[in-house]
């Protein structure tokens, strides 16, 4: 059997991850302590021979990954590209992906719980932020190591995120929309709530108030109309796509009669005319940069915790034009 960092803690008497640090020669570990988990490493014949022995639990070699409770993930291609990078960069660093899913949150505490507890992952992947809920309030009372993809509104110090700059993208939507003659601009969600929907709006709103436009807000209903704005910036593109359905309903086109922005950059963006102008997030780099944040945490369990920003690019199609 495989000697793990625990064995080497245990016999040198300090925990997991001073051994961890003491590897990577980490300099708040003193030269003493040092020697003293050199010593024990040595006598126990330890090696790094593998990735999966850099995990601080040195058992599972895998992680978990949550799905948000809502009952409309299959709609959204943003759940299934993200797994799929998450996989590719776990497989990278030798380790496994398990799912947890539901339409609760008590249904996904109760699998977390079940994952974590029966030690058959090692940390988790929360692919989704906003306000703590039941399964982040479980994980940091446990000290089980996390990363959320999004941006967390409570305890932000305490945890480790990837997300974009979404209150800036919004920003630059606007602007760029502003760039091509448009004053009277809308924003259009089909919720009014959760941290991607509050950042966007307030990008766009800060960017309108602060080039003297006009702007609103605007809910998808039954009996939706754009009125006299000139230019949408839309929440996603799943949603645009409906939107502008809409409108070729109402006889408007787009971008003749009303330009289009959008987010995500979606497979949905580039299959129907118009093209979609919208923002590429870069899901390859969020799912990427998620797993080696959370590799670095179960080998480093007691160090900072940051907000990694994954850079965005505007994706200029048919859906916009100049007035």
């Amino acid at each position: 059997m495989s000697v793990t960092i625990k064995d080497v803690a245990k016999r040198a008497g300090v925990n997991a991850s001073t051994v961890s640090r003491t590897i990577h020669d980490h300099p708040a570990i003193s030269d003493k302590t040092k020697e003293k988990v050199k010593k024990a490493m040595t006598e126990l014949g330890y090696s790094r021979n593998s990735a999966a022995q850099m995990l601080a639990s040195g058992k599972a070699g895998a992680i978990g990954v949550v799905f948000p409770p809502v009952a409309n993930k299959s709609e959204q291609p943003f759940f299934m590209k993200i797994l799929t990078t998450i996989n590719e960069e776990a497989r990278k660093n030798k380790i496994t992906v398990s799912i947890a899913t539901g339409y609760s949150n008590a249904t996904l505490l109760s699998q977390v719980q079940v994952m974590y507890q029966e030690k058959r992952v090692d940390g988790f992947i929360l692919l989704y932020a906003g306000k703590a809920d039941d399964v982040r309030n479980y994980l940091l009372a446990d000290d089980i190591p996390f990363v959320v993809i999004g941006t967390p509104v409570e305890r932000v110090n305490e945890i480790t995120a990837v997300d974009n700059d979404n209150k800036l993208m919004s920003s630059e939507a606007t602007q760029y929309l502003a760039s091509l003659g448009h004053k009277r601009i809308a924003f259009i969600s089909n919720v009014d709530s959760g941290e991607v929907f509050h950042e966007r709006y307030l990008g766009f709103r800060m960017k309108i108030q602060a080039l003297g436009l006009t702007g609103q807000l605007l809910r998808t209903i039954e009996d939706f109309e754009v009125g006299s704005a000139t230019a949408l910036v839309v929440l996603d593109d799943v949603l645009a796509i409906r939107i502008i359905q809409r409108l070729s309903e109402q006889g408007i086109v787009v971008p003749d009669d009303v330009s289009v922005v959008s987010f995500n950059n979606s497979i949905f963006a580039s299959l129907t005319h118009p093209y979609l102008t919208t923002f590429d997030i870069n899901v390859t780099q969020l799912g990427h940069r998620s797993v080696q944040k959370l590799v670095h945490l179960l080998a480093h369990p007691e160090d900072y915790r940051e907000k990694v920003i994954v850079p965005f690019d505007l994706k200029v199609r048919e859906s916009t034009k100049a007035i």
